[in-house]
């Protein structure tokens, strides 16, 4: 492939669509992959197909996700010899990760994707769901989501983000991409991202809800102390929280930044059996 590889389409702005132009990147993308011939590949906005000849190439079976009419209809036509190639005109948010396994033949996926900024959240949430699908994700996201997601405790990008991707994969930052690279330039710089997503969670968690709702109380207001901030837990007193305190042994005048993943497990393991403790308590007769 020419390293001056450039789209010709007419990049949708309702679609946030930047086109990857620089085929060094591309090179540098499959590389980093590192697709085998017995993996099947996701790919996410394949765009014009500055990846997808390449991915064929080497994964047994590739699926290709693309919403643009105008773009689908060219990859029919472009890939239209290749049998193990599957093009389907759909919303990624909507499809079914399981179906998508069955026609593959394969438990799990490799996912390759050039996220635009609008649906970043929604498909790194849609990743996490049908995480028993996946094998890891190589994805192009901006610099700044890149940073947030990989950041350790302490620092200003580190949060729910965070801690929500790491708890089900290892995050990897693999390089920066800058706009120049792609058509039209976008505002910001982009990084590859590599998830390898977790058969079970890196850190042991008691109740998974609760969980998920202790960081979205600790972080709801970040400049805030632990013991302020957890007020917001249903059934949780002020008396409550200096016994959890005692129990985990964490400082609840720290700050919700400051707290790693291992502490937040410990945290929301001791607070649902409090709370489940206190459940049972109030449902006894007296």
């Amino acid at each position: 492939m020419s390293l001056k590889y450039t789209a010709a389409g007419i990049p949708r702005k309702d679609l946030g669509q930047n086109f990857l132009v620089n085929g060094e990147v591309v090179q540098r993308i499959l590389e980093a992959a590192r697709i085998q011939s017995y993996e099947s590949v996701l790919e996410v906005g394949p765009g014009e197909g500055a990846l997808t000849g390449e991915l064929l190439e080497r994964a047994k079976k590739l699926m290709a996700v693309e919403i643009d009419e105008v773009l689908f209809g060219k990859l029919k036509e472009k890939f239209a010899n290749f049998q193990k190639l599957k093009l389907i005109r759909e919303d990624i948010l909507q499809i079914s990760f399981s179906e998508l396994v069955h026609w593959a033949d394969s438990p799990k996926l490799v996912v390759v994707a050039n996220l635009t900024s609008y649906i970043t959240s929604q498909l790194l949430l849609k990743l996490l769901d049908n995480r028993m699908f996946i094998d890891r994700a190589i994805l192009t996201v901006q610099r700044e989501v890149g940073r947030r997601i990989t950041a350790a405790p302490g620092s200003k990008e580190y949060g729910m983000l965070s801690i929500m991707v790491q708890l089900r994969t290892e995050p990897c930052l693999l390089f920066d991409i800058p706009p120049e690279c792609f058509r039209p330039k976008p505002k910001v710089h982009s990084s590859l991202l590599r998830l390898a997503f977790h058969d079970s969670p890196s850190v042991a968690i008691k109740n998974e809800k609760i969980f998920y709702s202790t960081v979205k109380a600790a972080f709801s207001t970040r400049r805030k102390m632990l013991k302020n901030s957890l007020r917001s837990l249903a059934g949780l007193t002020v008396d409550d929280l200096h016994t959890v305190a005692a129990k985990t042994g964490i400082d609840l005048c720290r700050r919700a930044e400051t707290l790693s993943l291992e502490e937040f497990a410990s945290l929301s393991s001791t607070i649902a059996a409090f709370l489940s403790l206190k459940t049972v308590t109030a449902k006894q007769p007296r």
